[in-house]
């Protein structure tokens, strides 16, 4: 049971982490866009990003690859992980825009044509760019939670002094 109350801990606060990141990233889009005179609601779209977003971070960090540099500096792995967690944000990204092409067409070949010729690169390696900072953020965070000791990162900023 207690090992149940800790998972249900590092997915809240990972969640949390996540709805609040992605939140900003798209109110600084929807501010951008706002002078172009464009609407986006996407609340539920960040609430099902943070879930799925801690869901794979938890069980990515329980697996050997992201393990591999635990002897190096810090920075290596933090930067390791950092990549690790975009390239697959950038993969699922582009699966997401093959699989929508698909739905287009109805063959594979016209669902890459599809997604190559609608998708908006600026826009995609924007939204990249800023994934990098939310998982180097997140990354570092554990890191300096790691070397200072469990929970005392938050009771620096938490409690009183």
């Amino acid at each position: 049971m207690q090992k149940l109350k800790q998972e249900l801990q590092k997915l809240g606060s990972l969640t949390l982490f996540f709805f609040i990141s992605f939140s900003y990233i798209l109110l600084v889009m929807k501010l951008l866009l706002k002078g172009y005179a464009i609407d986006f609601f996407v609340l539920s779209k960040t609430i099902v990003g943070a879930l799925v977003a801690a869901k794979v971070v938890a069980l990515l960090d329980i697996s050997p690859w992201l393990n591999r540099f635990r002897q190096a500096p810090r920075y290596v792995s933090i930067l390791y992980k950092t990549l690790f967690y975009t390239a697959g944000v950038f993969l699922l990204g582009s699966l997401e825009g093959v699989i929508h092409g698909l739905g287009q067409t109805g063959s594979l070949t016209g669902a890459v044509g599809a997604f190559l010729r609608e998708e908006n690169f600026y826009q995609f390696f924007a939204f990249m760019l800023c994934m990098a900072v939310v998982f180097l953020l997140h990354n570092i965070g554990r890191e300096i939670n790691l070397y200072l000791g469990k929970g005392q990162l938050f009771a620096l900023f938490f409690d009183r002094p």
